[in-house]
């Protein structure tokens, strides 16, 4: 049997499923990530599309706004009539936009030259009839390619763009803090919680910087081992005492993302007015830079000439051949969270095979070798160890 999530705590797969914790089972809807993937596309890349086509020059005397710039809590004045407020929290990649007291949408970006991509947006499953509300829920459509730009103009100004529009004013917002929960998203950073969601069923949540990753698993009757359901990983934060998560690598339907709230004592998650019991622990790792994993690398496993491409755009293509016959062939995008390699498929030799890997990087050298226990259920599986190849 596969080795797959080495991890610390309270259970051998406690992470957290995004969706867990709620009432609702995931449907097909426009508020829900389906796990069959050949059309999905690297968010990285989506990013640089995006902000390249933004072609409207900068104002003269103004410059592209950077992290340093935004505030914690921001006001945009008219936007689509009324104004919305936007948080950045610890400022690890996570935007949201709120009318007033809700987080409408969500936006992984890595605001690069000043600009929020909604490619990789998403809306709250919340529904309700508001002009300005479902203006902001078509900035994240399917295969939208809105921006926003960010620039300080010459009086020291930030001001905002919508798809090159005209420039409006941003303010800073203030927002009361809650003492009864937890405010600052680096308070979970390095730490997991396991929530108790039914009588034998249980949620965990490990929590790295900005970034999360997350299992269902079934506990037998004697407590001595957990079964995983399902898995699901992204960006996360808090922002405006809201726990947000924002799933980009899940191994089933989810929804595309999650608000909740933790107890400063940490003993109590709140999603969808639901409390659930969790107990902490500390997550120890060992920190994978993703760029130690770049290159090619290369297997002999299960009798197979396996080759792995992880690219610097982070997207992968992973084959294997036994002599000239092609036996496996997955592409897709990858990332790395603290020491959890994820890998969500794009496309595959015959159009089926698991959307997703999740597994620890338990052992690795740049440009040498690594380790990866994971969680493929295919035939044939991606392998558990990697070598770099040699040249002459």
């Amino acid at each position: 049997m596969k080795r797959f999530l080495t991890l610390a705590g309270c259970a051998a797969l406690a992470l957290a499923l995004g969706a867990c914790g709620d009432s609702k089972s995931p449907t097909d809807s426009d508020d829900i990530l389906s796990s069959g993937g050949s059309s999905a596309k690297s968010s990285s890349s989506k990013e640089a599309k995006s902000s390249s086509s933004v072609s409207e020059d900068i104002p003269k005397g103004a410059r592209a706004a950077t992290l340093d710039d935004l505030e914690r809590n921001m006001k945009l004045k008219d936007m689509f009539g009324r104004d919305i407020y936007l948080a950045t929290g610890e400022k690890h990649g996570l935007f949201s936009f709120w009318i007033p007291d809700t987080a409408w949408i969500a936006v992984p970006s890595d605001f690069k030259d000043g600009v929020i991509s909604f490619s990789s947006g998403a809306i709250t499953s919340i529904k309700i009839e508001n002009k300005a509300i479902e203006s902001m829920e078509e900035l994240v459509e399917k295969d939208s390619d809105h921006s926003m730009r960010f620039i300080v103009n010459e009086d020291d100004q930030l001001q905002y763009s919508l798809d090159g529009g005209k420039y409006k004013d941003v303010t800073e917002a203030t927002v009361k803090k809650n003492s009864s929960v937890i405010s600052n998203g680096d308070s979970l950073a390095s730490k997991e919680l396991f929530c108790k969601t039914g009588e034998n069923t249980f949620t965990g949540y490990s929590f790295y910087k900005g970034r999360y990753v997350a299992t269902d698993v079934v506990r037998n009757a004697k407590q001595t081992n957990d079964s995983l359901v399902s898995w699901s990983a992204g960006y996360y934060d808090i922002h405006r005492g809201k726990l947000l998560m924002r799933p980009l690598f899940y191994s089933a339907p989810v929804y595309a993302l999650v608000s909740a709230s933790v107890s400063s004592d940490y003993k109590t998650l709140t999603i969808s007015a639901e409390d659930v019991s969790c107990t902490l622990s500390e997550l120890k790792y060992n920190e994978v830079p993703a760029a130690d994993l770049e290159g090619e690398w290369e297997s002999d496993e299960g009798g197979l000439t396996w080759s792995l491409d992880m690219r610097a755009d982070r997207t992968f293509e992973v084959k294997a051949f036994k002599g000239n016959e092609n036996k496996a062939l997955k592409q897709g995008i990858w990332d790395v969270y603290g020491n959890q390699l994820l890998m969500k498929m794009t496309g595959c030799l015959g159009g089926k095979c698991t959307p997703a890997v999740i597994g620890s990087v338990s052992k690795w050298k740049a440009g040498s070798f690594f380790d990866y226990g994971n969680s493929d259920p295919d035939d044939p599986s991606i392998p558990e160890s990697w070598n770099a190849p040699e040249y002459e």
